[in-house]
């Protein structure tokens, strides 16, 4: 895992049920909407680690487009995309809010899309069944957010937004740890690297509350 220059893009993404306006037929599955998505880029370049984090969401009345058009250019020119149930879940969450989006706006996001999965792209989940992250995650000593559906819609139609992001940005970054613990030994380097990025961003954080 520690080429000359290598990226790694660990993404997840949440969704709430919608029925669409005007239908009176509730036995027909309300629709997904797309209200954030969670990135942890990962990039090891000249014997150096580089972490970053992008965590946008949007509050009800704002359209999936505009999760879309601020996580585009976010997404790294060459890499290898990592997530959990990338085919069932993660991707058409992500092709349906763009088939809705602006023309400009979708072009522009699945242009970069396409681009980063050129590199590949890991599914975690496989072989693990229906078992959610935070299950697996937690086997490795790995702490992932369990989502609450009803939760999750409270903050989104409220506007809280905060606690979304919170859980959204936890959710990358273990999506990463189990990619990096699953490597064993190759990821070691990955993984001491990772350690020492959280720790100096709580203390970042704490140092700012004192101030």
């Amino acid at each position: 895992m520690t080429d000359t220059n290598n990226t790694w893009v660990a993404m997840t993404a949440v969704t709430v049920p919608v029925h669409v306006p005007g239908s009176t037929d509730r036995r027909c599955p309300a629709e997904r909407h797309l209200i954030g998505i969670g990135l942890f880029i990962a990039a090891h370049e000249d014997g150096h680690w580089h972490f970053a984090r992008r965590t946008p969401v949007i509050p009800a009345g704002e359209p999936e487009a505009a999760v879309l058009e601020n996580i585009a250019n976010r997404l790294p020119v060459h890499g290898t995309l990592v997530g959990w149930h990338v085919d069932h879940v993660l991707m058409p969450a992500l092709l349906e809010a763009a088939a809705t989006a602006p023309p400009v706006v979708a072009h522009h996001f699945l242009g970069r899309l396409h681009r980063l999965l050129r590199g590949g792209a890991v599914d975690l989940a496989l072989g693990h069944g229906t078992e959610p992250l935070a299950t697996i995650a937690a086997d490795m000593a790995i702490r992932a957010p369990e989502w609450d559906a009803d939760t999750v819609s409270g903050a989104w139609a409220s506007g809280w937004t905060e606690r979304l992001r919170h859980d959204l940005g936890d959710e990358a970054l273990a999506i990463w740890r189990v990619f990096v613990r699953s490597a064993g030994l190759t990821g070691l380097d990955a993984e001491v690297a990772t350690d020492a990025w959280v720790t100096q961003r709580r203390h970042l954080r704490v140092v700012k509350r004192a101030g």
